[in-house]
Order: C-alpha cells, then sequence, then structure tokens
C-alpha cells in the first residue's frame, strides 16, 4: 500500500515537473436495446442541417458545419434519453475544429433543448469562437514523440456510448485524429473524465482487465528509434484505471507482471549492442523504456542501472530531465 501511495506522488510530481473522418459506409442506422446510432454521409443532408442551429456562430466563408453522428441514450440520471451529436467546422481539405453536442430527449416537433457542447478538437487555422468545454488531450506520461502532423486532417472521427466506470450510467468514447476522450456525467454535470494522445500504429482500447464492471484504459504509443538502420520501434503502453473522480495513469499495474514486454525490449536492446559492438546513445530510447519498466517491476536496481547509463551517455533532454527525477526519488531495493 505504501508503494503504491509512493508511486502514485512520483508520477502525479514527475507530470507538474515535465509538463514546466470521415465515418465508413453509407448513410446507416444501428441500434441496440439501450442506443441507437445514425451517420451522415453528406454535409447537405437536411436532417444533419438541423443540428447546425446548435453551434449559433455563422463559420467563416472558407468553412462548413458537417454533422457526422448521432447517438440517442440514456448518458445520464434522468429516465429519458438524451441525444449526442458529434459535428466538424471543416474546409474540403482537413478539420477545423471538432465538436460533441448533448442535448435532450428528441421529438419530431422541434429540435431538443442543448445541454452542453465540448470542443474536442480546435487546429487554429480558422477564426471561429463557439461557447464550448475545450477538451485538451496530452501525451501520456514519458511519451514525448509529438503528435502527427496530420493530426487535425479528416482521419477517422466517431464515438460510442458504454459503461466505462461501472455505475450504470452510460459514458462518450469519443476517437477524433490521434487523439481519445471521455466524456462522463458526474455528480450534477457533463465533465471530461480523461483525454489523451495515441501513437499512429495502434488504437487505444478500454478493457476490464479484473471483471469488476469499471473499464481500464490502454494508450498505445510507438517508440521511435531514430538513426538505427532496421532498429524496431515497440509499442509502449500506458495503462490509465478509474479512481471514482477521473482516470488516472497506473502503470505499475500494467507492467508488474507483464514479461513479454520487457523481455521483448531487452532483445531487441541487446541486439543493438551486438551490431555496433559498444553502447552508443542512440539505444537512448530502449535503455529509458528498459528502466522505466524495471522501475514499475519494483526492480529499483535494474532501474536505476540503466537510469544511471542514461544520465550519464543521453542526448535526449526530454529523457535527461525524467531520468534526474527518477533517481532522486528512486526507493532503494
Amino acid at each position: 500500500m505504501k508503494q503504491h501511495i509512493r508511486s502514485t506522488r512520483l508520477g502525479l510530481s514527475i507530470w507538474l515537473i515535465l509538463s514546466c473522418f470521415t465515418v465508413n459506409g453509407a448513410t446507416a442506422e444501428t441500434t441496440t436495446s439501450e442506443v441507437k446510432y445514425h451517420y451522415y454521409d453528406l454535409t447537405t443532408d437536411p436532417e444533419g442541417q438541423k443540428y447546425h442551429q446548435f453551434l449559433p456562430v455563422l463559420p467563416p466563408q472558407e468553412l462548413y458545419y458537417h454533422t457526422r453522428m448521432k447517438i440517442t441514450g440514456n448518458i445520464d440520471n434522468t429516465p429519458e434519453k438524451e441525444t449526442l451529436i458529434l459535428m466538424t467546422a471543416e474546409t474540403e481539405d482537413e478539420w477545423s475544429q471538432v465538436f460533441l453536442i448533448i442535448a435532450g430527449a428528441e421529438t419530431e416537433a422541434a429540435l431538443p433543448k442543448k445541454i452542453d457542447v465540448f470542443k474536442l478538437f480546435d487546429a487554429g487555422t480558422h477564426a471561429l469562437e463557439v461557447s464550448a468545454k475545450t477538451v485538451v488531450p496530452h501525451n501520456p506520461l514519458f511519451v514525448f514523440t509529438e503528435p502527427p502532423r496530420d493530426t487535425q486532417k479528416s482521419q477517422n472521427i466517431s464515438f460510442r456510448l458504454v459503461d466505462l466506470t461501472g455505475d450504470s450510467t452510460l459514458d462518450v468514447w469519443v476517437e477524433f485524429g490521434y487523439s481519445v476522450a471521455v466524456i462522463s456525467f458526474q455528480h450534477t454535470e457533463f465533465k471530461e473524465v480523461f483525454s489523451s494522445h495515441w501513437g499512429r500504429i495502434h488504437s487505444p482500447k478500454y478493457v476490464d482487465l479484473n471483471n469488476d464492471s469499471t473499464y481500464e484504459i490502454k494508450i498505445p504509443n510507438t517508440i521511435y528509434i531514430d538513426g538505427i538502420p532496421g532498429a524496431a520501434c515497440p509499442e509502449w503502453v500506458s495503462l490509465y484505471e478509474w479512481n471514482g473522480t477521473a482516470y488516472v495513469l497506473n502503470n505499475e499495474r500494467f507492467y508488474a507482471s507483464n514479461n513479454e514486454f520487457l523481455i521483448r525490449l531487452l532483445r531487441q536492446y541487446n541486439y543493438q549492442l551486438l551490431q555496433y559492438g559498444r553502447f552508443i546513445p542512440l539505444c537512448e530510447a530502449y535503455s529509458f523504456y528498459i528502466g522505466l519498466a524495471h522501475y514499475y517491476r519494483g526492480s529499483m536496481a535494474s532501474a536505476r542501472w540503466h537510469l544511471h547509463w542514461l544520465f550519464e551517455h543521453a542526448k535526449n533532454n526530454d529523457y535527461i530531465r525524467a531520468v534526474d527525477f527518477l533517481l532522486k526519488h528512486l526507493p532503494s531495493d
């Protein structure tokens, strides 16, 4: 218990320091017993266009609104279902902004009453001021690669409803570009309880690891090894779990017994050493994540060895700052 508390405090401290679509297929509806999905492929779809009234600000001349998707389902503490709209402000080539609109129950007589608006993305390319709660995804802790440059372009964009937090109320899982966010009704309002960037190769996932009806979130990122021909680029997974208020990082839980990841990373690291016959600075990415995995596993002697080597040889300032802090706070074995 003390180790868990110490690790949690350390993770929070490091975070504070280091922080100084197209929808495929034809227009269609899918329905479950609780949730109904509707997709809009065409910007000229009359039903999709009526929801543009939820964003009263007219877009600049070069932009247009595109209603991408609608879901009806109960996502709060009332018996009525809510209407959720995923909408983009875009040009022919890319998004400018992405919005999630939450409204009341739908009727044939009139538009439902707007409850909340979240701005999920803003490329900063056009002046369009819409009153909304802003979601700002960040890289997971110890992931230093920048999001892809084409993040704002029309990659996949979608959302779904699922009870992630185990409270019998559906939450909103939304993916846009290379980011993901979770919107949840907590107490008396809708809140962002999680958001993150992720790597372009593998997608984020939610999974119930211990079958307790509360999902954990896995965010994959690729470890890029520049400058070494033929170097493998392993996947680093950041694991988040629900603490009753928000999703918090708990990599100790993921790496404590994940032998497969550590063995694969050590093999790739040792292959480079055999090929070059010496320690080289370009191996610093491998060494950093090996040391970090050892730290999460509680193997402090092994973690200290790799981190000390990095502190003496690393060229990447992100690694140097992280290692310096870790070494000062590593507990003894």
